[in-house]
């Protein structure tokens, strides 16, 4: 309706049929897997810090609705944190714990835990819904490279309406974690409705994901 009131969009990159999906100049990828694998994505993600910054793969705060997480260590070391609570939950690396699980509503991230060495990382969703997450990554991450390799502030707008087609609220860091997941899937709702209705920011563009070609 008042597409003329956001910024303008970078150029989009024609991702749709690659697979895995390079990133950041090849510093990172996302390789999807088949249909009810026992993971149906790796993630490669490079160490924090230099010139690349933190990578577009890694996380912010967030929580899933409707589904579990799993995550096992191919390659590196994974951080990962749970709830509101600063310390980790759990450290994966090749020589010790390599699974991790976070249920459905629980505030989570992860991060690469190394200094040096790309961490190489499988994740898994359930219940599964194979061609959404095909959607929701290929059309996140996509948009984050776009932006960063043009220079391009994202539009928080625009990521609000890519996590709302995901039931993937952003944790808003709220004393208490109840309240804050009620409070962070509230906030999701209305700024994904500004974006998408008022602003005209898309849940999926073909550049990034087609059904049927994006496998």
């Amino acid at each position: 309706m008042f597409a003329f009131l956001r910024g303008s969009f970078p150029p989009r990159t024609n991702n749709a049929a690659n697979n895995p999906i390079i990133y950041e100049n090849g510093k990172s990828s996302v390789k999807f897997h088949a249909p009810e694998s026992q993971f149906i994505m790796t993630h490669t993600i490079p160490p924090s810090g230099g010139e690349n910054g933190v990578s577009i793969i890694t996380p912010p705060f967030h929580y899933h609705i409707y589904q579990d997480e799993y995550f096992g260590l191919q390659k590196g070391t994974a951080v990962l944190f749970k709830g509101i609570d600063p310390k980790p939950f759990a450290t994966l690396t090749e020589d010790g714990q390599r699974k991790a699980t976070v249920p459905a509503g629980n505030y989570h991230r992860f991060e690469n835990g190394s200094e040096t060495e790309d961490l190489v990382i499988d994740i898994h969703l359930t219940p599964e819904s194979y061609e959404n997450e095909q959607k929701f990554f290929r059309n996140f991450f996509g948009y984050l490279d776009d932006c960063k390799s043009t220079k391009a502030s994202p539009s928080f707008f625009q990521l609000m309406v890519f996590l709302h087609s995901a039931d993937t609220p952003l944790a808003l860091p709220l004393p208490n974690e109840w309240l804050g997941r009620v409070v962070s899937r509230a906030f999701l709702i209305v700024v994904a409705a500004w974006g998408r209705w008022i602003l005209g920011y898309k849940q999926t563009y073909p550049e990034y994901y087609e059904e049927g070609k994006s496998k």
